[in-house]
């Protein structure tokens, strides 16, 4: 079973190209399996969001983790990615869970900045069921 993210806005999305090997960080539109995940968004315009590992489970790093490098760098450009996003097009919605629990109840809801996805934090690691809305700045 994999991690997956996924990204909501009331624009269209950007799409970064996947491939093989996966690279660092893509966007791509969601399978039909995922559509239950859309309940969980108020925002019209939804992708699935991978890291280095093709899934979402590369977003991670810290403590024990082989890939760390690689994780670092997913979740920089994750960072980076909304970054962009939320100054184009205002704040955004994420949700994360295990490949398969799309209509899941969510676990957590909190708000974030795309700050907390720079990638210099000692861990990091997506919860499962986590619903965070990205604003520009905390508050």
């Amino acid at each position: 079973m994999c991690m997956v993210l996924f990204v909501a806005s009331d624009a269209p999305l950007p799409e970064l190209a996947g491939g093989m090997p996966p690279p660092p960080l893509s966007v791509c539109p969601i399978r039909d399996a995922e559509e239950p995940v859309r309940a969980h968004f108020t925002k019209p315009h939804v992708r699935f969001v991978g890291a280095h590992t093709g899934c979402s489970c590369g977003f991670v790093y810290g403590a024990d983790v082989k890939e760390d490098a690689e994780g670092r760098e997913s979740v920089r450009l994750l960072g980076a990615y909304l970054t962009d996003l939320v100054a184009r097009v205002g704040p955004l919605e994420l949700y994360a869970c295990w490949s398969g629990d799309e209509a899941e109840p969510e676990a957590t809801r909190t708000t974030v900045t795309p700050a907390d996805f720079g990638g210099d934090a000692e861990r990091f690691a997506l919860a499962e069921r986590w619903f965070a809305t990205v604003r520009a700045r905390a508050g």
